[in-house]
């Protein structure tokens, strides 16, 4: 029998909250189809990334998403794949 982890508990509770305020979903639509159709190209990975460096800068993300974009680009060339990331 799993014992009950509060801490992990109160973690994900936590997550799933500020997943629940901002998420990607509900900026893409405001972005503009290049940026959505960015958004939708990420892996899981880049996209689970992206939400959480982004929670409390919602507005710089709608101004400034293509710096996001080219950061990512600039690391896939230098690590590989995002999909290989753990």
């Amino acid at each position: 029998m799993d014992d009950f982890d509060p801490v992990k508990a109160w973690n994900d509770a936590l997550l799933e909250k500020a997943m629940n305020e901002t998420s990607l979903e509900s900026m893409a639509a405001r972005l503009s189809p290049e940026g959505q159709a960015w958004l939708n190209s990420l892996n899981p990975f880049c996209r689970w990334a992206v939400e959480c460096d982004l929670r409390e800068k919602s507005d710089w993300f709608l101004r400034d998403w293509e710096s996001v974009r080219d950061a990512l680009q600039r690391l896939e060339r230098e690590l590989g794949p995002s999909d290989n990331w753990k």
